[in-house]
């Protein structure tokens, strides 16, 4: 009897602690996080890399995420968010190794710089020594770049 009284309040506790959690999921999923946030996680003080430059004529940066949307036409990656501040825009995006891959479980961050005087614009990213991702960040520049462009 002491066994079957044992093994039905650990049945119990069991139940009570996987409803606990279940209910922590929801509230963690629900949680929406400032721009200033989202720019926390992107690490955007080591966004050092220029990887695609180019002059861009009557550009302006405070539509960047309208004109992305509209004009980025492939799936290759997904931009998750688009944070504007004076002259840049940040961008968190998800992408695959290789550039093509379906599998997109890598996350990354990029940077726009706009230049008033000379209407350059520069993309920078981290800094990588991997060559695979290298290429890969190369391209998502470009990719951007046409975009905008």
């Amino acid at each position: 009897m002491l066994y079957t009284f044992s093994k039905a309040l650990i049945h119990v506790a069991t139940a009570i602690d996987e409803a606990y959690y279940e209910g922590k999921e929801n509230e963690l999923e629900n949680i929406e996080l400032t721009s200033d946030q989202i720019l926390e996680t992107m690490n955007i003080d080591n966004l050092t890399i220029c990887y695609k430059s180019t002059g861009i004529e009557n550009f302006t940066i405070k539509n960047i995420e309208q004109v992305l949307k509209q004009n980025y036409i492939k799936n290759d990656f997904k931009i998750l968010d688009v944070i504007v501040r004076k002259n840049c825009a940040y961008l968190k995006v998800i992408h695959g190794i290789p550039f093509s891959g379906s599998n997109k479980c890598y996350g990354t961050s990029f940077s726009i710089n706009y230049m008033e005087p000379n209407n350059g614009v520069a993309v920078y990213g981290l800094d990588t020594k991997n060559a695979n991702e290298k290429l890969v960040f190369k391209e998502i520049a470009e990719e951007i770049i046409s975009a905008i462009s």
